[in-house]
């Protein structure tokens, strides 16, 4: 037995956003949930076939990830999720963004591009307000290791 001198931890992680038009810089997401940070979803990545002989066939299929950010209803960064909802309304039009999801503790950054499709926006009056959620649908390359 040994150890793996990696840590599990998510509370050092750093995410940023931008969505060039209403932020042309990186901007770091703060105060996003501690049980629930954010979460990447599943990729189809390839589809199968079974032929009528038993061979089975496969190819690569173009893809997109859903990630969902979350944030306490008192987090700093749903004033910049609800400014670029503002653009968006305004325009009536979308505009791409770019995320980046850095994991110190194992090591691993994601960047990956694409839209905000759905929100759970404004604090649910509750024991405790409940906060937001918002939903990407997003080209993800896969991890890079940083150091």
């Amino acid at each position: 037995m040994g150890h793996n001198p990696l840590t599990i931890t998510a509370a050092n992680s750093v995410l940023m956003l931008r969505c060039t038009g209403v932020y042309d810089n990186f901007i770091n997401i703060k105060g996003f949930q501690a049980d629930n940070a954010w979460g990447f979803g599943e990729a189809n990545i390839a589809e199968t076939r079974m032929g009528v002989d038993g061979q089975q066939s496969q190819g690569y299929t173009p893809h997109e990830v859903e990630w969902t950010l979350h944030l306490e209803a008192n987090s700093p960064s749903i004033e910049h999720m609800e400014n670029i909802r503002k653009d968006f309304n305004a325009n009536m039009e979308t505009r791409p963004i770019d995320i980046v999801v850095e994991i110190p503790s194992i090591k691993i950054r994601y960047s990956a591009t694409g839209a905000m499709t759905k929100l759970t926006g404004g604090a649910a009056g509750q024991k405790l307000l409940a906060g937001s959620q918002y939903t990407f649908r997003l080209v993800l390359n896969g991890a890079e290791e940083i150091n």
